[in-house]
């Protein structure tokens, strides 16, 4: 009995160092080139939510406007919120997925049309 207790323990010890170096891989600066080159920083804010920041764009209107907010579910290796267009200020239900530590798919939602931005990491 002590060793299957002992297992699970180090099962969920694993389980939450893994889920936390991954939250750490998402911050950082990211290219999203299908967003009109937009160059996304993204950080975790002092309230416990990661926000997505755009620093550079083709498109001047979109700079320093926060298109996403959103929380790492415990367990998770995802991230899910809201992603707010910098046009049209529509919000839409958003996941982030790692793919590694240099690609990322930013990954929207609204009714049945789904939306994937493809990040590369610039540091």
């Amino acid at each position: 009995m002590k060793r299957i207790f002992t297992l699970v323990f180090l099962a969920g010890m694993i389980s939450n160092v893994f889920t936390q170096g991954n939250s750490a891989q998402l911050e950082g600066e990211w290219m999203l080139a299908d967003l009109d080159n937009s160059l996304v920083s993204f950080y975790k804010g002092t309230d416990g939510y990661w926000y997505g920041k755009i620093l550079k764009s083709d498109k001047a209107v979109y700079l320093n406007q926060v298109i996403y907010k959103g929380m790492q579910p415990n367990g998770k290796t995802y991230w899910e919120g809201t992603f707010t267009t910098p046009k049209s200020k529509m919000d839409i239900a958003t996941k982030i997925y790692l793919d590694n530590n240099t690609t990322m798919r930013f990954v929207g939602k609204k009714y049945f049309i789904t939306k994937t931005y493809i990040g590369k990491r610039i540091k």
